[in-house]
């Protein structure tokens, strides 16, 4: 009996330790996500040289996952701070030394055609800083959502500089997401939306790419070239896919005409290979995911460990749903891919590493 006892002991102590079925169902998404990425190239010269890489970074990604998930949260906790300052510095550096791709100097040129991204990490980080910040007073006072205020509004500075207006979005969903759960007042929220289109306003002035995205979307047959044209290929790859879709390998139109159909506009290509009935699927896929957050940010006791929870949810959430929108035609392109889903090994690691910080300020000590 104190053998059995102790195998139950050790049974119910790895399971706190390690998120098995949650790594199960990371592994089930992020395979998806290379099928996807393979069907929506199927018909380029070389149909697996993305899936594959996305493999690659799966693989590695399940390891962060569960790395990070077996440090403690206080860790998380006392470091970011740090943490903070040194991505902030990644931001700064990336301005001056990091590569041109797709027209924005985001990206740090590592070895060969090995990069990274480290915005994608960043909003981890602010997420983080914001949340840990913000529980370590009873109350939100004026002078420390000022302080929040300009820690995002420096954040967002340096992505728009890239320029990555979308990325900036994302990291304002974070800030806005952590004023509601601390109970920031209404006139507080309606500040943080007006600094929002205050920013979106300046960045469209200053940037003439982003006007003709806007241009284009709203005339895609007004002669906005290569914008309309997008919007025009978002409309005819999901019509392609009808109820059911083309198949998995067989979505023609996503590689012959939709840019980037493996990275910015892969909802689309997903909709033509699965169809309408598919892309629900994914839709609710997203919202089961935000909801799991939801219901394990319950269960977190430390302040900054349950904001952090609940606003890593709501974020990527929101990314997927700006996503789904701009390749639906409800917003124009902004240039955010779909979490877990999407190629790109720097938004994979870092959704793992977002993850793995959240199931450690869930897991039982």
């Amino acid at each position: 009996m104190k053998k059995i006892d102790m195998l139950i002991h050790l049974s119910g102590t790895s399971r706190r330790l390690l998120p098995f079925a949650s790594l199960l169902i990371l592994i089930i998404a992020g395979l998806l996500g290379c099928l996807s990425i393979y069907s929506a190239r199927a018909f380029s010269e070389a149909p697996l040289y993305f899936a594959l890489k996305q493999l690659v970074w799966l693989g590695a990604g399940l390891i962060v996952f569960t790395g990070v998930s077996l440090v403690p949260f206080s860790f998380y906790k006392k470091a970011a701070p740090w943490l903070y300052a040194l991505f902030l510095l990644s931001l700064v550096l990336v301005l001056f030394f990091g590569v041109e791709i797709n027209n924005m100097r985001g990206w740090f040129r590592l070895w060969g055609s090995l990069s990274i991204q480290p915005s994608e990490f960043a909003k981890v980080i602010f997420l983080l800083y914001l949340s840990v910040f913000a529980a370590e007073g009873r109350e939100l006072k004026t002078g420390r959502i000022l302080f929040m205020f300009g820690v995002t509004f420096l954040s967002m500075l340096l992505l728009m500089l890239e320029p990555d207006f979308g990325g900036a979005l994302i990291f304002f969903v974070a800030f806005v997401t952590v004023l509601t759960v601390c109970g920031a007042r209404t006139s507080c929220l309606l500040a943080a939306f007006l600094f929002l289109l205050t920013c979106a306003v300046i960045f469209v002035s200053v940037n003439d790419y982003a006007m003709l995205r806007i241009l284009g979307y709203l005339a895609p047959d007004g002669g906005y070239g290569v914008n309309a044209w997008h919007i025009k290929q978002f409309q005819y790859t999901m019509a392609h896919g009808g109820w059911t879709g083309s198949a998995w390998g067989n979505a023609l139109w996503s590689s012959a005409f939709l840019p980037l159909p493996h990275t910015d506009s892969l909802f689309a290509s997903i909709v033509e290979s699965a169809g309408f009935i598919g892309g629900v699927i994914v839709i609710g896929g997203f919202f089961a995911m935000g909801a799991g957050f939801t219901a394990m940010s319950w269960k977190v006791k430390d302040n900054a460990g349950q904001i952090f929870v609940f606003a890593a949810g709501v974020m990527y959430l929101a990314q997927a749903l700006i996503h789904i929108s701009v390749n639906s035609v409800l917003l124009p392109p902004t240039g955010v891919t779909l979490p877990v889903l999407s190629y790109g090994g720097s938004s994979l690691l870092s959704i793992m590493f977002a993850f793995g910080i959240a199931f450690s300020a869930a897991r039982e000590e």
